[in-house]
């Protein structure tokens, strides 16, 4: 059980590192294009979206990890 356990715990950091790192790049893109278009623009919606999206999926594996340990 407990190396199960750990299995599922690394699987878990492995999503949450891919998550921060598409969450950074999103977050990054939609502040280059911040600068250009206005806030209410179908991009910067878009990709706001998909940035919240992304903070869902985030705190979903926060929560998954803590209920491993």
């Amino acid at each position: 059980m407990q190396t199960l356990d750990r299995q599922i715990s690394f699987h878990i950091e492995q999503d949450k590192d891919h998550l921060l790192a598409e969450i950074e790049s999103s977050r990054q893109k939609m502040n280059l294009l911040a600068r250009n278009q206005p806030l209410s623009s179908s991009e910067i919606v878009e990709i706001s979206t998909y940035l919240d999206f992304l903070l869902n999926e985030y705190d979903q594996c926060r929560n998954k990890k803590a209920a491993a340990l």
